[in-house]
């Protein structure tokens, strides 16, 4: 699952930070893309790109959400005492879910937030500090939205409000846990995992959480569903192959098939469909910390290579328009985001600050 438990085992430098919140060489065996080393954007194109992009960053010697121009110009949005990570941008592209973490007696407590990207707006709390208060998904016209809960069980699905005060709904009440929803592009479904059968599997229900199925059966790991953008398809990864590797299977549980087939070597994660669901982004992760950015048509066709696998290049999430994706890198030695076109030509370094800058969020409209 997309948890504490599964992110205390990722990458050194992303283990001491992912744990907190709990919110991912070889050679070209798909065909080859773009060069790590080709760019950069001229500042003319970047500047036409919509919408900035949201992510976390480590300069201040704790995490704080900053935003990005596509042309660099930069801008601190959260201040507190609390280490704070970028969650989903509202549909309406005017906030941004922040989760807020802290720790106390050797417990950790995380709260939901909403925080306008605006000046002059409040801060609205979604809940009391708790355990488990996480891997939120918006409803389109959001005025609601599904996360993870730990206030009636070990883990819930709920929904909540994006006002304060306001009762979170448990949607699902599994002693063994459900995970990672993620609402459907109509808001009629909510898709997510639980464990009830003793690993765990996908499920769809009702946005009221009624009229459940079970999406996939298997006695390895099925998680981290990613809805297609006309709903047609759930994204998600398994290790039913022995190690972890995407997967699409349609939101009725047929045509199950891999993404990348025996093309791309190495476990892979990180979904990230293209706005017109076309084509999914994601990473394969490689020996010696390294990982690459692949490109995939959904109807079929082998992976592109975006990067080319030299150092880690992950995280990839893209641009409102679908042509450019922001991404991070530590090819130039410092974790920071970078951008690049959908094709993977002119990879252009957007942070320079010293200290990780990682988790890219794009967010659609410019504050």
């Amino acid at each position: 699952m997309r948890g504490l438990e599964r992110k205390q085992r990722s990458w050194p430098w992303r283990a001491r930070a992912v744990a907190a919140l709990a919110v991912l060489g070889v050679g070209c065996s798909g065909r080859c893309g773009g060069a790590s080393g080709v760019g950069p954007l001229s500042k003319e194109e970047a500047r036409a790109i919509p919408g900035v992009v949201a992510f976390l960053s480590e300069r201040a010697g704790q995490k704080d959400v900053w935003w990005v121009t596509p042309d660099g110009k930069e801008t601190q949005l959260t201040k507190g005492e609390e280490d704070e990570y970028p969650g989903p941008p509202s549909p309406d592209g005017k906030s941004l879910l922040v989760v807020a973490v802290r720790e106390q007696g050797g417990l950790q407590f995380q709260q939901l937030r909403v925080v306008p990207l605006e000046g002059g707006g409040a801060v609205v709390p979604l809940n009391a500090p708790r355990a488990r208060a996480r891997n939120a998904s918006w409803a389109p016209d959001g005025t609601w939205l599904v996360a993870e809960s730990d206030a009636q069980g070990f883990s819930d699905v709920v929904k909540l409000q994006p006002r304060e005060g306001v009762p979170e709904v448990p949607l699902t009440q599994v002693k063994q846990g459900c995970f990672e929803p993620s609402v459907s592009p109509d808001g009629t479904e909510v898709a997510y995992v639980c464990s009830r059968e003793g690993d765990p599997e996908i499920y769809v229900a009702r946005a009221d959480g009624t009229q459940e199925r079970r999406i996939t059966a298997f006695h390895k790991e099925d998680r981290s569903p990613q809805w297609s953008p006309d709903g047609k398809w759930l994204a998600f990864i398994s290790d039913r192959q022995g190690q972890d590797k995407l997967y699409l299977v349609r939101s009725d549980g047929a045509n199950l098939r891999p993404v990348s087939g025996a093309a791309v070597e190495g476990e892979e994660r990180e979904a990230a469909w293209s706005p017109d669901g076309q084509k999914l982004a994601y990473v394969s992760r490689l020996p010696g910390g390294r990982s690459r950015i692949w490109m995939t048509p959904v109807a079929g066709g082998a992976p592109v290579a975006l990067t080319d696998g030299k150092q880690r290049d992950d995280m990839p999430a893209w641009s409102p328009d679908g042509k450019y994706l922001a991404f991070v890198s530590e090819r130039q030695g410092d974790t920071d985001v970078y951008l690049m076109r959908a094709d993977g030509t002119g990879q252009t370094r957007l942070t320079t600050a010293k200290g990780a800058d990682w988790l890219p969020r794009w967010v659609a409209r410019r504050p």
